[in-house]
């Protein structure tokens, strides 16, 4: 063996042992001393060194979260720190606060006309298949261009009908939208399945409805080709419904009476005698007599005399010694809807009475238009200025130990004067049957509606009254 080896790997090994155990003794030193190394350099204290699971289980729970803080505390500061708080001002920062999205003028125009004549409280029994079935196909507004730009038209007309200052329901948008719901219509009617449809229907009938309101504000004539629509199932008999019917028969009557000439089914031209006429218009009326006999004992209203009515409604306008007040507004419309139909059978049976009764259908003629004029307080009020829906500045009639309802406040506002408007211009073409007092309140009652929703009504009767 070489010595010179041997004694290198000698000195390895002596070398190796010496750091090994100089490692062991700097771990017993450590471990009998109060803080290791470590622990000197970062300031803390030292736990000491622990055998076992004693290290994974040790709780660190401080120890971590004041790593965090250290690690936030820099992140935080440069954050909120600003140019101006660096450089030393110290000027707060206004409060950033974010408008919501606005709504668009559409949507508040649908809103209001649902709210205010769709939905508005009414007996159901005045009910006549139209508006109110209108909820019944929200659901189909977007799938339905004509039925949204239909009802559109509608919602916008009343929207701008009730637009302080700037009340004008033949706007450009109104204008704009009835052209666009036309041509929807037409293209409709040309789909075998949409013209068959529900929607179609519903968008016809609100055309119409517009149309109505249209011509009645500016005061022209509406076209009118009076027909029952045939519906395979059975309409319900609620008393408006079968008013509608009668109404129908009536029209159709009278306009016999002024062409002197009926078209059958088979569209061949027949000539009928005025006593043929005479007779379809006797039965009408009957019809008509029938129907009052059989209307709720609840819809007829009760009667309140002239010194138990507040004075600002007098001062406003009072036919009589009482009016009337309803237990809806609804059923005041359609009791009016039916004496104003039954007084145009009337004037025609006192126009061509060869019986000697002519005296007494006038009679009866007067009879009807006071019970017309003595609604008027209730679906009026005190107003005599125009005024908003919800206004409650005014006062209208109300029974004994009762106070009016804010929804006859929205009804008589929403519903009041429209429903009143073609009544009273009905009566000015039967003057010549009506008394003079008759005449004068018909015509400060028209102009009073003229100022409170902003119509153009010529007032010229031209007629004098019956003696």
């Amino acid at each position: 063996m070489d010595i010179a080896s041997t004694s290198r790997e000698t000195v390895v090994w002596e070398n190796a042992s010496y750091r090994q155990a100089q490692r062991r003794l700097s771990n017993l030193q450590a471990a009998s001393c109060e803080a290791c190394l470590k622990c000197i350099k970062s300031k803390r204290i030292c736990p000491g060194y622990v055998e076992g699971l004693d290290l994974v289980l040790r709780d660190q729970t401080q120890s971590a979260k004041a790593r965090a803080e250290r690690y936030q505390k820099p992140r935080n500061k440069s954050r909120n720190q600003n140019p101006e708080t660096a450089s030393g001002s110290a000027t707060p920062q206004p409060l950033t606060i974010y408008t919501p999205f606005a709504e668009c003028q559409e949507t508040h125009a649908h809103t209001f006309f649902v709210s205010a004549y769709v939905l508005a409280p009414r007996d159901t029994r005045t009910d006549h298949g139209f508006l109110e079935l209108l909820p019944l196909l929200f659901d189909r507004l977007l799938s339905s261009p004509v039925l949204n730009l239909s009802l559109s038209v509608v919602a916008h007309c009343y929207f701008q009908a009730w637009q302080p200052d700037v009340r004008n329901i033949n706007h450009i948008v109104v204008q704009k939208l009835y052209s666009r719901a036309i041509k929807a219509l037409q293209m409709a009617l040309q789909d075998p399945q949409q013209c068959t449809s529900d929607e179609t229907l519903m968008a016809v009938c609100l055309l119409s409805f517009y149309e109505v309101s249209k011509a009645l504000d500016n005061t022209m004539p509406v076209y009118e080709t009076p027909e029952i629509w045939h519906d395979p199932e059975p309409m319900p008999q609620n008393p408006a419904i079968i008013l509608d019917a009668i109404c129908v028969e009536a029209a159709n009557v009278l306009a016999a009476a002024v062409e002197h000439t009926f078209v059958f089914k088979s569209d061949v031209p027949r000539y009928e005698t005025s006593t043929m006429i005479m007779s379809r218009a006797k039965a009408v009326d009957d019809r008509f007599a029938s129907w009052e006999s059989r209307v709720p004992e609840e819809w007829w209203p009760t009667s309140l005399l002239r010194e138990d009515v507040p004075q600002e409604i007098v001062d406003a306008g009072f036919h009589g010694d009482y009016c009337d007040v309803y237990s809806n507004t609804s059923v005041c419309a359609t009791l009016n809807s039916f004496r104003s139909a039954r007084l145009r059978i009337l004037c025609l049976l006192a126009d061509n009475d060869q019986t000697g009764s002519r005296s007494k259908r006038i009679l009866q003629i007067q009879r009807t238009v006071d019970n017309t004029l003595v609604s008027i307080p209730y679906m009026l009020g005190s107003k005599s200025e125009p005024a908003g829906m919800y206004d409650t500045d005014f006062v209208y009639p109300a029974l004994p130990g009762q106070s009016v309802s804010m929804a006859h406040y929205q009804n008589a506002a929403a519903f009041g004067g429209l429903t009143l408007f073609g009544p009273l211009r009905m009566l000015f073409s039967l003057a010549r049957y009506l008394r003079a007092d008759q005449i004068q309140f018909a015509g400060q009652q028209f102009k009073r509606l003229g100022v409170l929703y902003d119509m153009r009504m010529p007032l010229q009767l031209g007629v004098e009254p019956v003696q």
